[in-house]
């Protein structure tokens, strides 16, 4: 179930970075994340509420750890919006969004780093040609060639 979720997100996630590009137009990038993320709050916490997550008691229950963690990684997701919207503003979707998902290969690096996770041949060879596709897509095609060519 958790592939569809996660394809699910990433289409929502498309989906967002679209219509974010179309608000763009004439308006500053840090107005624009600040209303997003108070509709993301809003919409997250009627989520959480509807299925009956969010509590006092499960807000209480959460020990000292996992605040500082929580609040580290919100931390590091909106961060994440400032600087993907200010780049958004100013450049082309398809280039923004590709080395955004370089995030891909950062995570998977710290997962090893921090969370000692191994990482498979495969999954390597992936992140290599995520790396690849990222260059491919962002670097202008004359700089590639100057570089395999001198």
């Amino acid at each position: 179930m958790y592939i569809i979720y996660a394809l699910l997100g990433a289409i929502m996630a498309s989906a967002g970075t679209i219509f974010a590009k179309l608000g763009l137009k004439g308006v500053d990038a840090n107005l624009l994340t600040a209303i997003r993320g108070i509709i993301m709050a809003i919409i997250v916490s009627i989520a959480a509420l509807s299925f009956g997550k969010l509590s006092m008691t499960a807000i209480h229950s959460l020990s000292t750890k996992q605040w500082i963690f929580v609040i580290l990684s919100g931390l590091g997701g909106a961060l994440s919006w400032v600087f993907f919207y200010q780049a958004l503003s100013g450049g082309p979707v398809i280039t923004v969004t590709v080395i955004d998902k370089l995030s891909v290969v950062f995570t998977a690096i710290l997962a090893v780093v921090v969370l000692a996770e191994g990482i498979t041949l495969q999954a390597g060879i992936g992140l290599l040609l995520v790396i690849l596709g990222t260059l491919l897509v962002a670097v202008p095609w004359q700089q590639i060639q100057k570089f395999f060519l001198k």
